[in-house]
């Protein structure tokens, strides 16, 4: 289905829960933040309707996020049950990769066509100030588990003050892991002071990469997603820029997600959200819903208003 603007969009986010294990401050304010209710997260039956409603509208590419998604239990079902739907093309996770290796022989026999795993640093004190937590050994180690089991691995790291200064450590380790890695624009959602001190545009960390190697650019589109690739002939490596404020994508979006408390977002950056969970639960049918989701995807801004960085704001 394509939005008013006409971009077709054949991608949803499936936000499975919005707890984690780790506490990131890009991500979980310190202050007045609280989880939903488990009763007001969406039931897998739940998800599995509304996931088959969007197939019938274009959808073919569902990418689980969280939170954290394998803090959720089932989920490795939920991954099963996706795989089983009609229209269905590709089946993607992003994860923090603390519990890949525990979760590694039951995700083995799924048909997973890519893991997104986070990692910002490969420092463990900078790693519990990012996360509050000490756990960059169990992300390391869920990586080669993933690795091992064949899976398709990019790395994502969201450039920061606190990481500028590991960016050729970063792509050196992807390169060895003969992984891509894509560094993140740090967005500013919940947290304006420490964005503003922490954010870093992408350019800085591309000046850096190629002061050390060379950065051919690649014309092919790689992936599903809005990221620009580099080929680093040095370390016959890909690396990515995924630029949100310095170079939005916008024009080219074609996502929407859906949260785990039932809401459906068309855009990632912005709070319009429209409510499928009370329709759903008050015993709405399928074409009461399809409604409902026609009118998201044709919502779909034509772009996101975060186009001031600290650089740029007066």
């Amino acid at each position: 289905m394509k939005d008013k603007y006409g971009r077709t969009v054949d991608y949803l986010r499936v936000s499975v829960t919005d707890r984690c294990n780790l506490r990131c401050f890009y991500c979980i304010p310190k202050e007045g933040f609280t989880y939903i209710p488990h009763k007001e997260i969406l039931r897998y039956e739940e998800l599995l309707r509304v996931i088959k409603l969007f197939t019938r509208l274009g959808i073919k590419k569902i990418r689980i996020t969280g939170g954290e998604p394998f803090v959720r239990k089932g989920l490795v079902f939920l991954l099963k049950e996706i795989n089983k739907i009609n229209g269905i093309e590709k089946l993607y996770i992003t994860t923090n990769g603390t519990f890949l290796t525990q979760y590694m022989n039951e995700l083995r026999g799924i048909k997973i066509d890519g893991i997104n795993i986070s990692l910002d640093t490969l420092d463990p004190y900078k790693f519990q100030e990012i996360t509050g937590n000490d756990g960059l050994e169990r992300v390391l180690q869920g990586v080669e588990s993933a690795l091992e089991a064949n899976f398709r691995v990019k790395l994502n790291t969201v450039l920061m003050k606190k990481n500028i200064d590991e960016v050729t450590s970063l792509v050196t380790y992807a390169s060895e892991k003969k992984i891509p890695i894509r560094f993140i624009e740090l967005m500013p959602f919940n947290f304006q002071k420490e964005w503003e001190k922490e954010f870093v545009p992408q350019e800085e960390a591309f000046e850096i990469l190629k002061k050390k190697w060379t950065l051919e650019p690649v014309e092919k589109k790689l992936g599903e997603g809005p990221s620009r690739y580099y080929y680093i002939p040095e370390l016959d490596s890909l690396v990515g820029f995924i630029s949100p404020l310095t170079h939005n994508f916008c024009s080219s979006c074609n996502r929407i997600r859906l949260t785990a408390s039932g809401k459906i977002n068309p855009c990632l950056a912005m709070p319009l959200e429209i409510d499928i969970k009370k329709p759903l639960r008050g015993g709405a049918n399928d074409e009461e819903l399809i409604t409902l989701i026609k009118r998201a995807i044709y919502e779909k801004p034509l772009q996101h208003e975060m186009d001031e960085t600290p650089q740029t704001k007066s």
